[in-house]
């Protein structure tokens, strides 16, 4: 069963000094995943450059495993994050985001639903068919939340595209049944990965 995470950092965490033996520490526990993983990566600030949290796709064999795998993550346990979302998620594109070979000077957004603790129900996904082809040729995820109670929360999606412009017209086409939502998060992101 896929499991969406969203760590949101903490505030201090953005500031702190990079920390080689924390990374590597965090790069061999996802290691233990990697065979389970679907997607994952930092959330950027708009300067593209400050680390403001991390998003993970991972199967896990229930919601207690996924609330385990937060709990153990090297970031987590240093204090990096300050509060976690973890929802059910089912993969619509049917592929991990290594699959697409996107243009490598172009940025990457993740759209998630706004955290809260509780949130109403965000837009149900479109089949991925009747999206339109400028966001669907650049997915790099896109699939239906839930939440851990299996009720809908929505939909998530990453995708590589020009701008945040380019994007934000995108969300608007109505056949991507986000145009009128007002409960979504764009965050600037990057693939994940050892560096």
């Amino acid at each position: 069963m896929d499991f969406l995470i969203y760590s949101r950092g903490a505030p201090a965490a953005a500031s702190a000094e990079d920390d080689p033996g924390l990374n590597e520490r965090h790069w061999s526990y996802m290691d233990g995943f990697a065979d389970g993983l679907t997607a994952r990566g930092p959330t950027l600030g708009t300067d593209r450059e400050t680390w403001t949290g991390s998003m993970h796709v991972v199967d896990l064999p229930d919601a207690e495993a996924a609330r385990e795998f937060v709990a153990r993550e090297p970031y987590n346990r240093a204090g990096r994050y300050d509060a976690h979302v973890i929802w059910r998620f089912t993969n619509l594109v049917g592929r991990t985001m290594w699959e697409l070979a996107g243009t490598p000077d172009e940025p990457r957004f993740l759209v998630l639903p706004q955290a809260a603790e509780d949130p109403p129900a965000g837009p149900a996904p479109v089949a991925v068919a009747d999206l339109p082809p400028q966001l669907r040729d650049r997915l790099l995820l896109y699939g239906e939340l839930r939440d851990l109670d299996d009720r809908p929360a929505g939909v998530a999606l990453a995708v590589q595209v020009p701008s945040r412009a380019a994007l934000d017209t995108l969300l608007a086409d109505p056949r991507t049944g986000l145009a009128d939502h007002h409960a979504l998060r764009v965050h600037d992101w990057e693939l994940g990965g050892r560096r």
